[in-house]
């Protein structure tokens, strides 16, 4: 008979066992490691910042959806077109160590682009909204700081005009007249930068579905006291029903109340102006229109811009209305339309705007 050294066999089985249960953790780790590879690669793939990553050939091994969108890109991998952002991004991927820098794309639009150190990975950032508010903020400031100069120096003047002695009555009734005036201008002027600075430097706008009857109703009856000062009429026309209109209901307010505003300050008494909201196929057009002087040709293509004055300086307001009108309906995808037809006759001017049905309001969490 054969014998068995029995603490032998235990061994070979114990050890047999281990063998056993490190491979199975290998396996098991081997496995885990896929898996999580797997995740990661789909994590990223469905990332809402771009991955890109480069090789040295010039050429994208694999772009994500989001760096797809970003770039404009055909495919999820290839050549990059030949275009300055694709040079910084290509050279920054060549470079020793990380880099960070903010890239122009074409359509002004930005964004900040991360490339790590070694492994040619790109992570993108849309910055366009950023880089909008920057910009909009440093003109903002400019413009102020330009624009004030002429009245701040005028009210310094007066100032020091009233602490003269022995100053004639008349001309230190004058000089305090033209101080007050130059404060008020100053006050206004301050007053629109800051309305037109926050819709510029603003996130977009949520645009709900309003009333916008109540909206128009509200801007006649806020305007109604200036316009019985002047002597004119003032109405209100509106088909009824109107539809809901997705808009942001303040927004709409300054925006009728600048045109409105604009209308009763530069029509003479006996003259009409009228706010009128009519139903369209697509939306609601809005118009507010007057019979007065009208703008000529050759200022009509100017006056939304900055501080354009068509108007002689005694009926000049900030300068800034119509700018702040444009880019509240630009949130609202609409655009200000100015007709002036016949300046002098009784056409006066008609500005108006289309608020369409067809945009959905904002969905907020």
């Amino acid at each position: 008979m054969i014998s068995f050294d029995l603490q032998l066999l235990l061994f070979i089985f114990f050890a047999l066992l281990a063998l056993i249960a490190g491979g199975a953790v290998g396996l098991d780790r081997a496995l885990n490691r896929r898996r999580s590879g797997r995740a990661l690669g789909q994590t990223l793939e469905d990332a809402p910042f771009g991955v890109l990553h480069l090789n040295r050939a010039g050429e994208a091994q694999h772009a994500n959806a989001a760096a797809q969108r970003l770039l404009d890109l055909p495919t999820s991998s290839g050549p990059l077109p030949a275009e300055e952002w694709a040079d910084h991004l290509l050279a920054d991927a060549e470079a020793a160590g990380s880099r960070y820098r903010l890239v122009a794309l074409p359509r002004d639009r930005w964004l900040r682009a991360w490339i790590s150190a070694g492994s040619e990975l790109a992570f993108l950032f849309d910055a366009t909204e950023q880089q909008r508010t920057v910009q909009a903020s440093s003109r903002l400031l400019n413009d102020l700081g330009h624009e004030l100069r002429t009245p701040l120096a005028t009210i310094l003047t007066h100032a020091e005009v009233q602490g003269l002695a022995n100053l004639p009555e008349p001309t230190r009734a004058e000089s305090l007249r033209l101080l007050k005036e130059e404060t008020q201008r100053a006050i206004r002027l301050v007053n629109a930068m800051l309305d037109l600075g926050r819709l510029e430097t603003s996130s977009e706008l949520a645009l709900l579905p309003i009333d916008l009857l109540a909206v128009a109703e509200a801007a006649v009856q806020q305007t109604s006291a200036q316009a019985a000062a002047k002597e004119l009429h003032l109405s209100l026309r509106a088909d009824t029903p109107l539809p809901a209109v997705p808009g942001d209901a303040d927004a709409l307010l300054r925006v009728l109340l600048n045109l409105l505003d604009n209308a009763i300050k530069y029509s003479r008494p006996g003259d009409q102006v009228t706010l009128s909201l009519q139903r369209e196929a697509a939306g609601v057009r809005c118009a507010v229109s007057d019979t007065g002087p009208g703008i000529p040709a050759q200022h009509l293509p100017h006056v939304t811009q900055r501080f354009y004055q068509a108007a002689p300086l005694e009926q000049a307001g900030s300068g800034l209305g119509l700018a702040l009108v444009e880019e509240a309906l630009r949130r609202h995808d609409s655009v200000l339309q100015l007709e002036s037809p016949d300046p002098g006759s009784a056409a006066g001017v008609r500005a108006h705007f289309l608020l369409t049905t067809a945009r959905q309001p904002e969905e907020r969490p």
